[in-house]
């Protein structure tokens, strides 16, 4: 036993101390990245001062024996072959590594050969080496021995500089002929290109003198129209020569390694073609022209982002002609990014609409769309989650109405699982980011959001009819699964569940909270008519059996609470208040339009529409919206008419009665009893009111739970709640309703 105590306590210390020794190489590696050059170079100086400040001692000690004419002599020849040496080994090296450097990089496209063949820096080594060798050399040269130990050292401090610009130099080769590197070359020279031109055309403006025809232009005071600086790039248009170039480089690199499978070097040539992107739009900037919805105007046009869109669109479809589901990935990837350098583009005017990223958004659609016959599901839920992605993003930019197209096509993409069974998780894809479009609509969304909600909830509902129509599964619903993201009520991720988790946040923000009112704001308008797409929804979900009836009557349930605990939040108006009631009124009356058919009933009771509207009430009642509230009691009224007509084995009466009656219960008063009996009364005496021996049957049920009440056997929430009340007032009510049931006096 102690040993193996011994043993453990061994192992802990093992893995202790091997854990530091990891923490202390990986602090050691980052120190040498951030500092390491500067140690090194301090290190160099202080090596060169001490060798300065020793020679007066060396001279000292060794200086005379230099000053015999044979020893003399031997230094000079020691000193002028070795530097011939260096300088022949100089020449051989840097003809080997050059060599060896334009064979790796011959294949690259010539203009990028040129300029690689001919780096200044490795050229520079070159010369740098050769020179010192030739001072080496020189030090042969001295007159007398009283320079014999100054020449030894400038001779060993020059051997030392040769063997460390050689090892630069292979350093630099290996790095010219790594493609990576010869990507991040190019991005930066085509970069300080464009920054040079950007320079050189804000000198220009200064200087060039024209009338002033963009008033319309210049009355905007932040973002207004450079006429000068667009004037000096008109007049030089071949200014994007260079950067044009760099693009179908890049797209070259991307296409050749992806052929290799080398998918690094492709990622690597999208994100600098994205950076050489960033570049022009940085140096074109001010000089964008917008878009007129009536009349083309002249310059909007951009011919290098349209190359560098169109250059995308080619690869992409070279992709998928050779399958490469890699190459095709990160070219998606590559449009969505610049769909982001695009939103940063800012025009003149009034009118400052996006047209060059929803350019590269109708790119990207297309693209995403051209997968569809060619079996990539994978493929294609990348696709949708960079546009997904890239809306969110959008938010930040533009107004909701001009991205909304992207939502709408984020659902017509969904229709492909309705196509094809393997495509089930494209469309369950969809659903997430039309969840997260929206909540993100909600909280960003700072204009009116009217037309934007509406356009994206109507597409949601098409989406989510048309899977509908598709063939359920028993064990494991599918339409419940795919259609989950978005209108689940049990999953923690689905939308209502965070906005549950928003409400409880904007229920404790402060009356003044200006942001707290615009999100309240946005949920009422995306509220607002509601009830007509959930009404399909779930009178389809039912007439096709499908197991998201559940979700359908738990989301109607769950967003009208929802939006009568917001309606209660300090930073809600009294205007706001009474819409976000209405829209929760209407919206659970829904549920009135429930099928009376009996398979419709059965099958509706399975997914507990008598505790879903108990629960609503209940909700109702504590949020203190009271209509609600009695509209919750009516609709329990006519489900239990309905459910009483039949014999559905599920006891839809007497459970509906039992709901009620803890409902009245909790009101604590006698005329709210007063009124349960009467308008039960009043169902009964209807046309199509359940028949007497269902009235009988609930009526002794009743009787029979009202005499075994116990708190401990409570299953459902209306039995829970009734266990929780008071049994004297519990009993005696359920008796009063058996008693009304069978139209005689209370049972005892």
């Amino acid at each position: 036993m102690k040993l193996q105590k011994l043993h453990l306590r061994l192992k802990k210390a093992y893995a202790a101390n091997v854990l530091r020794l990891h923490q202390l190489k990986i602090r050691l590696e980052h120190w040498r990245l951030r500092h390491g050059l500067k140690f090194a170079v301090l290190t160099l100086l202080t090596a060169v001062l001490f060798s300065v400040f020793s020679m007066p001692f060396l001279q000292c000690v060794a200086g005379g024996y230099f000053s015999s004419q044979e020893s003399l002599a031997a230094l000079r020849s020691l000193l002028g072959g070795t530097g011939a040496a260096l300088i022949g080994a100089a020449a051989i090296a840097f003809s080997l590594v050059v060599f060896a450097m334009q064979t790796n990089v011959e294949r690259m496209p010539h203009g990028l050969f040129r300029q690689l063949s001919s780096d200044t820096r490795l050229l520079g080594s070159f010369l740098g080496s050769f020179l010192t060798a030739i001072v080496v050399a020189g030090t042969s040269l001295i007159p007398d021995g009283t320079w014999a130990i100054p020449a030894i050292i400038t001779a060993i401090w020059g051997i030392a500089v040769i063997v460390l610009l050689f090892l630069y130099a292979y350093r630099r080769a290996l790095q010219l002929i790594n493609p990576i590197e010869q990507l991040t070359i190019m991005s930066r020279v085509i970069q300080r290109d464009l920054q040079r031109w950007s320079r050189l055309a804000d000198k220009a403006a200064i200087l060039i003198r024209e009338e002033r025809q963009t008033a319309i232009f210049d009355a905007d005071e932040e973002f207004h129209f450079n006429a000068p600086k667009a004037r000096f790039y008109q007049d030089n248009a071949y200014w994007t020569v260079s950067a044009g170039q760099a693009i179908h480089y890049a797209i070259s690199y991307a296409k050749r390694f992806a052929e290799q499978g080398d998918y690094e070097v492709t990622d690597s040539a999208f994100m600098h073609m994205m950076l050489i992107n960033v570049a022009y739009c940085e140096a074109k900037r001010g000089t964008f022209v917008g878009v007129n919805p009536f009349f083309e105007t002249p310059g909007s046009t951009d011919g290098f982002i349209n190359t560098s869109l169109e250059q995308l669109r080619q690869t992409m479809q070279a992709a998928l002609a050779r399958g490469d589901e890699r190459l095709a990935e990160s070219t998606l990837r590559a449009i969505e990014r610049l769909y982001g350098v695009y939103l940063r583009i800012e025009y003149p005017g009034r009118d400052r609409r996006k047209h060059h990223a929803l350019l590269a958004s109708g790119y990207m659609e297309s693209a995403i769309e051209s997968v569809i016959s060619h079996n990539m599901p994978d493929l294609m839920m990348e696709g949708i989650r960079l546009m997904g992605r890239a809306s969110k993003i959008s938010l930040d930019h533009t107004s909701p109405t001009e991205i909304v197209g992207m939502a709408e096509k984020i659902a017509s993409l969904s229709y492909v699982g309705v196509l094809k069974t393997s495509h089930q998780p494209v469309t369950l894809t969809a659903f997430e980011q039309l969840a997260d479009f929206t909540y993100d609509l909600l909280v960003k969304g700072k204009n009116e959001l009217g037309y934007p909600v509406s356009q994206l909830r109507s597409a949601v509902t098409e989406a989510a009819k048309r899977f509908l129509e598709t063939p359920d599964t028993p064990l494991g619903s599918r339409h419940r699964n795919t259609l989950g993201p978005y209108f689940s009520s049990t999953s923690a991720s689905s939308l209502l569940q965070r906005l549950k988790l928003l409400v409880n946040q904007l229920l404790g923000a402060s009356a003044d909270n200006v942001r707290a009112s615009e999100i309240i704001h946005n949920i009422e308008s995306w509220a607002d008519q509601i009830y007509i797409p959930q009404k399909e929804l779930l009178l389809l979900a039912i007439q096709k059996r499908s197991s998201f009836t559940f979700d359908a009557v738990g989301w109607i349930v769950g967003i009208s609470e929802l939006l009568n605990a917001l309606s209660n939040a300090p930073a809600c108006t009294e205007h706001l208040r009474d819409n976000l009631r209405r829209h929760a009124f209407w919206l659970v009356s829904m549920l009135s339009w429930l099928p009376d058919d009996r398979e419709s009933v059965i099958f509706a009771e399975n997914y507990s529409v008598t505790e879903s509207l108990f629960e609503a009430a209940s909700n109702g009642y504590q949020q203190d919206c009271l209509e609600f509230y009695e509209r919750c009691q009516k609709l329990l009224i006519a489900w239990a008419k309905k459910g009483g007509r039949h014999e559905t084995g599920w006891g839809i009466l007497e459970a509906s009665i039992k709901a009620l009656t803890a409902l009245a219960i909790d009101e604590g008063t006698h005329g709210a009893m007063t009124v349960l009996k009467a308008r039960f009364r009043e169902m009964l005496a209807s046309e199509g009111a359940p028949s007497a021996e269902v009235r009988v049957r609930a009526a002794t049920n009743l009787a029979r739970n009202a005499n075994q009440m116990r708190r401990t056997h409570a299953v459902c929430s209306v039995d829970r709640a009734l266990a929780q009340q008071d049994q004297v007032a519990v009993r005696e009510l359920l008796l009063e309703m058996a008693g009304v049931l069978t139209v005689e006096q209370p049972i005892h």
